[in-house]
């Protein structure tokens, strides 16, 4: 159904989405953005994006029946999920992303996301950073990645936390469990990162290539079994799959990493989950400066693939 509104004084100066999420029911800001993004908008009669802001007297028209083909069925649809938040302030908090879930809405999965939790929990939030399909969101973790995130609930916290990790003061530990024997004890892994030109995934090119963009992973061994290699992990860059990527790279893939997999001897043993998880967070408080730390303890997972190795 199209809808169309004359722009008054009492909206002038307002952001096209939230706008329109404020005069529609049962849209998010959200899934507003997503349908502007498929030219579901315009204003005076040309297509409108997510950013534009409205003048007095702008005709806008906007056609929500893309959403209703959605809700039939073209999109993967599923409630909030269940996540565990391990600490807060009135400025952001801290969760533990459960594995299996999306950080925020793709061309396939419009719910069921780590988003739609927060917006469930702290409605507020929709208006929180850049992006409203990633409100309050200032790192992400990959769906089958579990683990820490910390996520902004000011837009004062936003913008301490964005600046934190653009100059790398944010500290990210991981643990993951690789096929093989890593044979140094410690390394840093800088290969770069582009997106596959023959497979669904990222690709790791050699530094002196011009190809894809800098990435930069640190690696320390905490235990060597047969034919596989526990490693704790340290991101100097937040490449996209850059753990997986890299590791996949060195002949070292992850146990249980469906897309970077190769045909080892241990390629049979079967892990219910991708052996990555975000095990330590360090950052500090956008309010106080006080340096914030926590840790997790290793999903189960993992100890019950050691003990089969």
């Amino acid at each position: 159904m199209k809808h169309t509104w004359t722009i008054k004084a009492d909206d002038v100066g307002e952001r096209l989405d939230v706008f329109l999420a404020a005069q529609l029911d049962g849209l998010t800001r959200s899934a507003v953005a997503r349908l502007l993004k498929k030219d579901a908008g315009n204003i005076n009669g040309k297509t409108a994006s997510v950013h534009c802001f409205l003048k007095a007297g702008d005709k806008v028209i906007f056609d929500d029946a893309a959403d209703k083909n959605n809700s039939a069925g073209n999109l993967l649809t599923s409630p909030p999920p269940d996540v565990a938040v391990i600490d807060e302030t009135d400025d952001w908090l801290v969760l533990n992303k459960p594995t299996g879930i999306l950080v925020h809405p793709d061309r396939t999965h419009a719910s069921g996301t780590l988003v739609d939790f927060l917006l469930a929990e702290y409605p507020a939030i929709a208006k929180i950073g850049e992006d409203p399909e990633r409100p309050g969101i200032v790192h992400r973790l990959d769906k089958d990645v579990s683990g820490l995130m910390v996520i902004a609930k000011t837009q004062d916290a936003f913008d301490s936390l964005k600046q934190q990790f653009k100059e790398h003061t944010v500290d990210k530990t991981y643990l993951a469990l690789v096929h093989g024997q890593v044979v140094q004890d410690s390394g840093d892994i800088k290969f770069r990162i582009a997106r596959s030109k023959t497979y669904a995934r990222m690709a790791a090119h050699p530094v002196d290539e011009i190809a894809g963009r800098a990435a930069w992973t640190h690696y320390k061994v905490l235990r060597r079994l047969t034919n596989a290699t526990l490693l704790e992990l340290q991101i100097l860059t937040g490449r996209t799959h850059q753990i997986r990527a890299h590791l996949f790279a060195l002949q070292h893939p992850v146990f249980g990493d469906t897309l970077y997999k190769l045909r080892l001897p241990t390629s049979k043993l079967y892990s219910p989950r991708l052996l990555l998880q975000a095990v330590e967070l360090a950052f500090s408080d956008p309010a106080t400066g006080q340096r914030k730390k926590y840790s997790l303890t290793p999903d189960p997972a993992f100890d019950q693939l050691i003990k089969k190795l």
